[in-house]
């Protein structure tokens, strides 16, 4: 069992510092990088295919340009606001076609090609890629081609944050 030592004066080490330290970071850069995607979606929904984002710091800027150059979806450039050597700013110019976003407030449903299985006569299945209720990445299979069932409508943004394997299935617009 471990013995937990209260510091009365709240120092810490070094390592527990750097450790707060890149977390702190880490979570700067991902709170940039959902306020560039909330710009990028916004863009969307106003049928534009650009943004321009300013960054401050090099490093934030390099973290954000290489998380959206991941996604094939966007033509990113990074370049400096001015020619000031002072000025740490960076410009992020955001770009994408009109094909390749997916609408952030519809819903949809992942069918999966070459999961048909077919079963008695008359009764096919087919699989759906979903997000179940403790947010894991699954495949469901669904008799027939009736309605659409709510465990297999998924949003934008699950999408976005899902799996590679996910993202590679042509998403299909549900009304809803």
């Amino acid at each position: 069992m471990e013995t937990i030592v209260h510091d009365p004066l709240n120092r810490i080490t070094a390592k527990e510092a750097n450790l707060r330290a890149t977390k702190q970071k880490e979570n700067a850069y991902k709170e940039t990088l959902k306020r560039v995607y909330g710009a990028i979606h916004a863009n969307v929904s106003l049928g534009r295919f650009e943004t321009e984002q300013i960054i401050d710091g090099f490093e934030k800027a390099d973290y954000i340009f290489n998380q959206l150059v991941m996604n094939d979806e966007y033509a990113v450039t990074l370049g400096a606001v001015n020619s000031d050597p002072t000025d740490e700013r960076m410009k992020l110019t955001i770009s994408w076609d009109s094909e390749s976003l997916i609408d952030p407030n519809k819903k949809y449903i992942l069918p999966m090609e070459g999961t048909e299985e077919h079963g008695c006569p008359g009764e096919t299945t087919q699989g759906y890629a979903y997000k179940n209720r403790r947010g894991i990445w699954t495949i469901c299979h669904v008799f027939g081609a009736g309605g659409i069932m709510d465990e297999r409508v998924v949003t934008a943004k699950d999408i976005e944050e899902a799996p590679e394997w996910v993202k590679a299935i042509e998403p299909v617009e549900v009304e809803g």
